[in-house]
């Protein structure tokens, strides 16, 4: 196990990884033996070599990055999902209980956001794939999609990854999916390196759906990956980042991070 670091309530640790090109056999094996047997079953279940080295490095990730601030070996770490799927952590152990996480993926690439109490939620997004402009058309806010569609053409697949990181990890934040519609609230990002969000009418309906409880940061890790997170301004006050690239098991590496936005509340 890893030694033990602490983590402070005005953090947020971000913590990335590779999906491997080739599985490294004695890593994988390594991997594997940290999951549970029902892990170890949907493991096998994966019909792409590829789709079976990003779900064990996921749970590899989750499970190595944890034991790092509670003493419960990787192996050891149970999560319930709530009513929306939401994975949580039930481990009995103090710092255990206190520790919020989220994770996002594309094919090759994976993100894991830790903190100490503070609800968070995280996506990170190829931004070589071709944008599916034509989903901020049926499911973005009408002001979205407008705003969207006024930006000459070339400029629209950026922004287009810019709403949907940010709405992707704001709805994670509220540990709540899709069960939140993505037309009922709105990132206005029409000033460089700055964004806000608003709430369309009737769907602010708890203190939840405060603008001002949710703060907002983007940033690119390598050029191809542009990540979204979202966090509760509960507690108050600025908020310090740090990240590392890991290979779970083997190394990490301190990263800098260049935002591109951010936002911040008082709730």
């Amino acid at each position: 196990m890893s030694a033990m670091r602490a983590i402070a309530a005005d953090e947020i640790h971000l913590w990335h990884a590779r999906v491997p090109e080739q599985e490294d056999a004695a890593l994988a094996a390594r991997h594997l033996a940290l999951l549970t047997p029902d892990e170890r079953q949907q493991h096998g279940r994966f019909a792409f070599e590829r789709d079976r080295r990003r779900y064990l490095l996921t749970r590899a990730l989750v499970r190595t990055v944890l034991s790092r601030y509670a003493p419960v070996a990787p192996p050891d770490w149970r999560f319930e999902p709530n009513a929306h799927g939401r994975p949580a952590i039930v481990d009995d152990h103090p710092p255990a209980r206190g520790l919020r996480f989220n994770l996002s993926h594309t094919d090759t690439f994976v993100v894991l956001a830790v903190t100490a109490g503070r609800e968070i939620g995280i996506d990170v997004e190829s931004t070589r794939r071709n944008a599916p402009l034509e989903v901020a058309d049926r499911f973005f806010s009408a002001h979205e999609s407008a705003a969207l569609r006024r930006l000459p053409e070339a400029e629209q697949p950026a922004r287009f990854w810019e709403l949907w990181t940010f709405k992707e990890s704001y709805i994670k934040a509220r540990g709540m999916g899709l069960s939140i519609p993505l037309h009922s609230f709105s990132f206005e990002l029409e000033t460089p390196g700055d964004l806000s969000l608003s709430f369309e009418a009737g769907f602010e309906t708890d203190i939840d759906n405060t603008p001002s409880c949710w703060q907002f940061w983007q940033f690119r890790l390598h050029a191809e990956f542009l990540v979204g997170v979202c966090a509760a301004t509960t507690p108050p006050g600025p908020v310090r980042f740090t990240a590392a690239e890991v290979v779970p098991l083997r190394e990490d590496t301190a990263s800098a991070l260049a935002f591109t936005r951010r936002s911040s509340g008082l709730c």
